[in-house]
Formats: structure tokens, C-alpha cells, sequence
């Protein structure tokens, strides 16, 4: 009996019976958003100083982003204004920067705003299109403004891949409704219709925020980019985000396989050979109980 239950013993000492389990923290990606706002709209008198106004914000609830950065490629230096609420140098889930820039124009241009913050160890980029026109007849506003954000859920993949759902916030910072509005992703092709067009005029107004999904399967790490546009007074409106979705490529995701089905099966074995042991050594003080 004694040797039986030494045999127990060292049976369950060294075998290891590991459980599946989640796996290890999510690498959340880095989300930001920019939108760039020229004051003034034209300048209908011919050439002049225009300052643009950038509002960055950051999607991401659980982590606040650092080295927050806005250059343009038609003003500089672009500089900080306000935002930082609570003066820790990060960008934090709610607040709002805010930036701005100001130059002189002499024809008919558009600027592209690009911002970029850091999050573990991951850098987040997104950027901005406005357009200014210089020496027009035509009443402002002449601008139309269009900005996208895009999330996707979940934030990361185990190592054998899933399904990823995309989601698309396209909103119109400017003060013109905007028309022939059109979204696409490189990547995830089976895109929704849109959600949001509170009065059903097919223009995304200045206080709408469309929403847009789209779903697919991925196997690796990708990066997707997704671009928006849309028209007024004969002008386009431009805009792109993009995210990488990241697919563990250096650890399973259920430790207990190890990526391999033998090593699954040896520690569904091994369970049932100690189950069917303590079977064994119940029966068998039972009968000594008995016999006693």
C-alpha cells in the first residue's frame, strides 16, 4: 500500500499538467487622430496669411500616448497650443491638442498635416488634407475637410490568427456638408453600408459622425489603410488611416499545445493515468475497510 501511494505521489509531483489559458497581454496598437482647419477658409483677394488649426486626439482608452508630434508639409513650425489638462507630456484618452501654424500663400494649395504619438513601443500615425483656395470669385467657404478614425477589435491576435472586425468614424470637421462620399480599405474588401446620416440627405454635415465595419481573417501581422473622400464646391476632400494588427508570431497562443497536437494528446494521457491511479487506490482502501 505504501509503495502505491509513494507511486501517487510521485506521479503527480512530476507530472505537469498545464491548462489552457488566455494568452499573454494584449500589445494594444496606438490610435490618434488629426484634424486640420484652415482660418481663413480662401482668400479671395489673392495671396495671404493663413493659419491652420490642428485638434489631435488619442482612441485609445487603456494607454496614453508620448511623443506626440504635428508637422505639415506647407507651414512650419507647427506649435503646441493647449490640451494637456493634466500636465503629464502624454496624450491621454480624452483629451483634445491642439496645434497651429500660420504662412503666407500665393496660389491655390493643399497641405497634409501628419501626426504621430508613441505607445508601447509602437508609433501611431495618421494624417489631415485641407485645401486652400487663393484668388477665387467664388463666396467661401471654398474648403472641404474630411477626417477618418479606425479601431479594430480585438487589438491583437493569438498565433494561429482570427477574425478581426474594423471599425470607421468618418466625420467632417469643415463647415461644408460633404457629397459623394466614398471609403474603401486595401485589405478588408466586404465593407458595411453607413450608419449615421441623421437626416437622410446623403451628405455628411459638419455634426454627423458616419460609422462604417468591415470584417475579415487574418493570418499574419498586417497593416491595412483606409481611405476616405468626399466632395464640395467642386473640391475633394481627402483622407487615410492606417493600423497594424499584430499576429503573435513567438509564442502559441494556448500554452497547454505548444503548438503541437502529440503534446496535447501526452497531457491528456498523463491526466487520465493519474485520474485512473486514484481510482485505483480508492478501490483498494475500500476493500481494506471492508475487510477490517
Amino acid at each position: 500500500m505504501k509503495r502505491i501511494l509513494w507511486l501517487l505521489i510521485f506521479i503527480l509531483v512530476n507530472v505537469k499538467v498545464v491548462w489552457a489559458q488566455d494568452s499573454q497581454s494584449v500589445l494594444y496598437v496606438p490610435l490618434i487622430g488629426i484634424t486640420s482647419v484652415p482660418n481663413p477658409l480662401a482668400l479671395q483677394k489673392g495671396p495671404g496669411k493663413i493659419t491652420y488649426n490642428y485638434a489631435v486626439k488619442n482612441f485609445l482608452v487603456e494607454t496614453p500616448l508620448t511623443n506626440v508630434r504635428v508637422v505639415d508639409d506647407v507651414c512650419n513650425p507647427v506649435k503646441f497650443v493647449t490640451g494637456d489638462d493634466n500636465d503629464n507630456k502624454m496624450l491621454d484618452y480624452g483629451e483634445t491638442w491642439r496645434y497651429s501654424c500660420s504662412t503666407m500663400l500665393s496660389e491655390t494649395i493643399q497641405n497634409t498635416a501628419t501626426v504621430t504619438g508613441t505607445a508601447n513601443s509602437m508609433t501611431a500615425t495618421q494624417k489631415a488634407i485641407s485645401r486652400v483656395v487663393v484668388g477665387s470669385n467664388n463666396p467661401p467657404p471654398l474648403v472641404s475637410v474630411i477626417n477618418v478614425t479606425k479601431v479594430a477589435y480585438p487589438l491583437s491576435l493569438p498565433q494561429q490568427g482570427g477574425e478581426i472586425t474594423f471599425t470607421y468614424k468618418v466625420t467632417n470637421p469643415g463647415v461644408v456638408p460633404l457629397g459623394d462620399v466614398v471609403i474603401s480599405d486595401n485589405k478588408c474588401k466586404d465593407m458595411s453600408g453607413k450608419l449615421g446620416d441623421t437626416n437622410g440627405n446623403n451628405f455628411l454635415d459638419p455634426n454627423e459622425v458616419w460609422i462604417y465595419s468591415c470584417t475579415m481573417n487574418l493570418k499574419e501581422t498586417t497593416t491595412n489603410v483606409v481611405s476616405v473622400s468626399g466632395y464640395a464646391n467642386g473640391l475633394i476632400a481627402a483622407s487615410n488611416a492606417s493600423i497594424t494588427v499584430k499576429v503573435d508570431q513567438s509564442s502559441p497562443a494556448f500554452p497547454m499545445t505548444g503548438g503541437n497536437n502529440n503534446n496535447l494528446n501526452m497531457v491528456i494521457w498523463e491526466t487520465m493515468i493519474v485520474v485512473l491511479i486514484v481510482l485505483v487506490i480508492i478501490y483498494i482502501l475500500k476493500r481494506k475497510l471492508k475487510g477490517k
